[in-house]
């Protein structure tokens, strides 16, 4: 995993419970401009298949004094139940004019990470 999708799940894991996190799609990232800009959609569990998905999207400074600089924004995109998610991917490729597919994030060490932070005094 990159520096910049860590970052991106450091910034998901201050705005909700890793527990509701049921999966992270990132984008592949584009580079432009002396950045990587990468797009990524988060799907949190509400209960009663119910999900609120939002959008993340990070950059990364590549080059001079912004070297390693990253900035990340989280917004919500939608809510329904669990079929909208595919959706409001397909939508956000499109908006985006993102290049290739979304690849499903392993969040097995993130979430057993903040399981030992919290059992951590």
């Amino acid at each position: 995993m990159t520096d910049a999708l860590a970052k991106l799940l450091d910034v998901i894991a201050t705005a909700m419970p890793r527990e509701e996190v049921e999966a992270v799609w990132a984008f592949p990232p584009v580079r432009r401009e002396g950045r990587e800009h990468g797009v990524a959609v988060v799907s949190r569990l509400l209960g009663d298949d119910r999900r609120r998905v939002y959008r993340a999207r990070y950059a990364v400074g590549l080059g001079g004094a912004s070297r390693g600089a990253i900035t990340v924004e989280l917004e919500p995109a939608a809510e329904g139940p669990s079929d909208l998610v595919r959706s409001v991917i397909e939508g956000v490729r499109d908006r985006a004019d993102e290049a290739g597919d979304a690849e499903r994030l392993d969040l097995t060490a993130w979430k057993a990470t903040g399981d030992e932070r919290a059992a951590t005094p």
